[in-house]
């Protein structure tokens, strides 16, 4: 059943024994979880089926620069993010959730690391196929990235990430939620405060909601926030400030946030051979691509964080790699989300885009047939598809390929989310993020390079060409991937140093569970969302065992 708060029953409201908050990937994949376990959920979203321009007032706020602005790479409305999601779905290496000496605050709570078994079936949940990110899932005969790679294992190893359709959690579980007459999702209804009663501080009584119109207070069971990272923390610090017994929290609660943070940077080279570089199909039909990592080893060894390589696509804003696709892409720029104009933007300043606007013109019209190709493949591949190819791949002309690169982040304590005396039209303080590259950050990207460039020494057929004096100065200007939140309710056994415990309880709250990526102890290199679902299905068997014996 779906409904909105004006036409509910407080009493029936509160007759549910798991109240979720947060209609995203977490939220629905718990909230469907344990429907089909049998359980009666509450499920809570701040927005409707669509954004609109009255919601997004919710998200405004402050960030440092590069971090990007606090309305961006959020959608309020039931599915979340996932609306925006592009789909790839990457799971934490094992040595993510162990503790590594030369990473500070490493080490996930003894527990934690079975998370990882739950990556099959938050993987059906996403659409993205089997749990198998080797290349052998695109067939037993499958040639590597290039052949020479082979020489640089196991220093060097080559690995998947998988695609789903992109899947749009509020489409596709909307009919089921719909139907079932176990879970009640309430739209357009948020959350703006977790009450306690003065002489119970170590359980939520209630909790306070508002539909832009009218308040209600309602009294919960068990409740678990399953938004960004960014909402959870701030419902966790307009409660905290409310609850002054929640004070053992202050040392983590908002602290240690983090971002992976990206960067385009060099010219891989190869002579006599073509790599492998376009999306393929794994054997079940699910897009994939490749991509490089060091070993868990050879990190340790050169004190590294967590990173990735891809081979990119050259800027589209450049028009010297002389395709009319890239160049058509270009000049259609203008109708995407500001966030993706920065990704195709990147390497150029404004005013050479403009200047060079006409050269873009040019390299449609000499490459016209491409653009007619490419036509064909977006309208049958991406616009009509039900799995979508997932983004376009245009080699460079001159036969280098830009490196992207993709790195964990030190969750450090300066990192942090703090709320504001400002408020948003539903009275709830708006958030200040506080976000930069760490000593650390940058000194493990400056060594993946130089260590990546050494390797492929060793080969006959691959160069990676780049300016030495240019890399520290880019790394120090890497981006935060905007959409990734992550660390600042995090998981461990002590509450002095964490937020929740090794099943995402908060520590000394007996009714409280979060669900989100706010609770990663380290964040891997790897797109949070598939972690998140796994984490939320976790949660769910946990529930459904704890509930079980309350009932």
């Amino acid at each position: 059943m779906i409904g909105y708060l004006k036409d509910a029953d407080k009493s029936a409201l509160e007759s549910f024994p798991i109240c979720i908050i947060g209609a995203g990937a977490a939220g629905i994949s718990l909230a469907a979880k344990l429907s089909r376990q049998g359980k009666r959920v509450l499920l809570i979203e701040g927005g409707g089926w669509n954004e609109t321009p009255d919601i997004l007032d919710a998200y405004v706020g402050k960030a440092t620069s590069p971090h990007p602005q606090t309305t961006e790479f959020r959608y309020q409305r039931f599915g979340g993010t996932t609306h925006l999601w592009g789909g790839r779905c990457v799971p934490f290496d094992n040595h993510d959730f162990q503790r590594r000496d030369h990473v500070p605050e490493s080490g996930w709570p003894s527990g934690a690391e079975d998370v990882a078994s739950y990556y099959p079936e938050a993987l059906d949940f996403c659409d993205a196929g089997n749990n198998d990110f080797s290349i052998s899932a695109f067939g037993p005969k499958t040639k590597p990235i290039f052949s020479e790679i082979t020489q640089l294992t196991p220093d060097l190893n080559e690995y998947i990430e998988r695609y789903s359709l992109p899947t749009d959690f509020g489409k596709k579980f909307r009919q089921e939620l719909t139907a079932s007459t176990l879970v009640h999702v309430l739209l357009q209804t948020r959350c703006i405060s977790l009450n306690c009663l003065p002489d119970e501080p170590g359980r939520i009584e209630s909790i306070t909601l508002h539909d832009g119109t009218q308040s209600l207070k309602l009294k919960v069971n068990q409740v678990v926030l399953a938004g960004g990272c960014i909402d959870v923390t701030r419902l966790m610090l307009v409660s905290r400030q409310k609850n002054p017994a929640w004070s053992y929290m202050d040392a983590s609660l908002g602290k240690y946030y983090a971002c992976h943070y990206d960067l385009i940077f060099g010219a891989l080279r190869f002579q006599g051979e073509k790599p492998v570089f376009d999306f393929q199909k794994t054997l079940e039909g699910v897009y994939a691509r490749r991509k490089l990592q060091f070993s868990p080893q050879l990190q340790a060894k050169h004190g590294l964080l967590n990173a990735a390589f891809r081979l990119h696509f050259p800027a589209y804003a450049d028009p010297s790699h002389g395709s009319g696709v890239l160049s058509t892409i270009y000049l259609a720029k203008s109708i995407l989300k500001p966030e993706y104009q920065t990704i195709l933007n990147h390497g150029t300043s404004q005013p050479d885009q403009n200047r060079q606007l006409l050269k873009h013109v040019r390299n449609v019209f000499l490459d016209i047939g491409s653009v007619a190709a490419f036509t064909y493949q977006w309208l049958f591949k991406i616009k009509l598809a039900k799995r979508k190819v997932p983004y376009t791949l245009i080699a460079n002309r001159n036969g280098t390929y830009p490196l992207e690169f993709n790195s964990e982040q030190v969750q450090d304590i300066n990192n942090r989310i703090e709320i504001l005396d400002e408020v948003d039209r539903f009275g709830m303080p708006r958030v200040s993020i506080h976000w930069k590259l760490t000593g650390l950050d940058i000194a493990s990207g400056i060594k993946y390079f130089n260590l990546l460039k050494e390797l492929f020494e060793k080969t006959k057929s691959c160069r990676l060409e780049f300016d030495q004096n240019e890399l520290e100065k880019s790394m120090k200007n890497a981006l935060p991937v905007g959409g990734h939140h992550m660390g600042t309710t995090r998981m461990g056994n002590n509450p002095s140093e964490s937020v929740v415990d090794a099943n995402c309880k908060v520590h000394g709250i007996s009714n409280l569970h979060i669900a989100s990526s706010s609770v990663f102890t380290t964040n891997s290199h790897a797109n949070p969302t598939l972690t998140i679902v796994a984490l939320a299905l976790r949660l769910a068997d946990h529930l459904n065992r704890t509930v079980a014996l309350k009932e």
